[in-house]
């Protein structure tokens, strides 16, 4: 019973996220059209907010991970069992996709679409792992 509470929470907390950071850009976008810069600023204060939010509502059922690589590290740090870890990950990801459909079908736009933007680069996945492992620790 409390693995699911557990896992229920990741994936209320991971779907809460997945809406709240890709919400937040349709919404810079709409807000500040042509501004890049102030579009990211509204879209990283949003995110960072809803985060701080998400984590206090189900850190303390589940540890606040709402992130495979975040589970894996705690588990890897001995905080969190693989086991858990492990059980932990199709929830993340599930409510991850199904918060960013439902942020697009909020803002009437397709559920699922595939970004304009090449964001794809050695710079952007250093940055996404210095991100992660500034989370898990």
């Amino acid at each position: 019973m409390l693995l699911r509470r557990r896992l229920l929470a990741e994936f209320l907390g991971s779907a809460f996220l997945g809406a709240v950071v890709v919400g937040s850009g349709i919404a810079a976008q709409r807000l500040s059209p042509g501004d890049i810069g102030l579009e990211l600023f509204e879209n990283a204060a949003a995110t960072a907010a809803g985060l701080f939010t998400i984590i206090l509502m189900f850190g303390a059922v589940s540890g606040g991970h709402f992130n495979p690589i975040v589970s894996f590290v705690d588990a890897a740090l001995g905080g969190l069992s693989w086991r858990v870890a492990v059980a932990y990950l199709p929830a993340q990801v599930s409510g991850c996709v199904g918060g960013a459909v439902l942020a697009n079908l909020m803002f009437s736009e397709a559920a699922v679409t595939l970004s304009a933007r090449n964001r794809a680069s050695s710079a952007h996945f250093l940055a996404e792992v210095m991100a992660r492992l500034g989370w898990c620790w």
